[in-house]
């Protein structure tokens, strides 16, 4: 069984690494599958939100941030507990690797994104679902990643997205409850005196 899973995930990445390349997808998935290219639009949103938006928004962008900090730290610890070897090195030779390839971080870490913000704002999960699809599909056509590291990749991010999501839920549902129970207190001890 593990044998017929590797066969299809070589022949996966010969599909998408050989045969559907096209000079378009050679232009666009480097670009895509450089996480620096997008570096100074992502600092220029975060510097708004958390100057500009409301209390919520700048608690979410901060735990956004935690969510892909654990993401990335979890997965570069599943990398060298599986040390696959990526597919650019031979298969054989796993010593001079400076990564190793399941699961994708790029994959886990947007994935993981995707799922906190739609969570957080449904809407948002039209965009970024499919960009998390699109740089993980680019992992693959670079060469970097297998298609199992990506939809392992991405499951593991669901999986931290959703356990932030359910962190930031809680932390609000206690900041609320202490911000109701203090009005309530403050209504039933009136500020003037007799």
């Amino acid at each position: 069984m593990l044998e017929r899973l590797r066969e299809w995930d070589e022949a996966g990445f010969h599909l998408i690494n050989g045969s559907l390349r096209n000079p378009i997808f050679d232009l666009l998935m480097p670009f895509v599958s450089n996480k620096w290219n997008f570096a100074i639009p992502v600092a220029v949103l975060l510097i708004y939100v958390l100057l500009f938006r409301p209390r919520r928004a700048r608690l979410v962008v901060i735990f956004a941030i935690a969510v892909i900090l654990l993401t990335d730290a979890t997965s570069h610890i599943l990398k060298d507990l599986f040390q696959r070897p990526r597919p650019f090195h031979p298969l054989g030779d796993a010593t001079h690797l400076v990564s190793f390839s399941f699961p994708s971080n790029h994959a886990s870490n947007m994935f993981a994104l995707a799922t906190f913000l739609s969570y957080n704002y449904s809407r948002s999960g039209l965009l970024c679902f499919p960009l998390a699809a699109l740089v993980g599909y680019s992992r693959i056509y670079v060469g970097s990643h297998y298609p199992f590291d990506v939809l392992g990749g991405a499951l593991w991010g669901v999986l931290i997205g959703l356990l932030g999501a359910a962190a930031v839920q809680r932390l609000m549902r206690s900041a609320w409850v202490q911000y109701t129970g203090k009005s309530r207190d403050n209504k039933d001890h009136p500020a003037c005196g007799p």
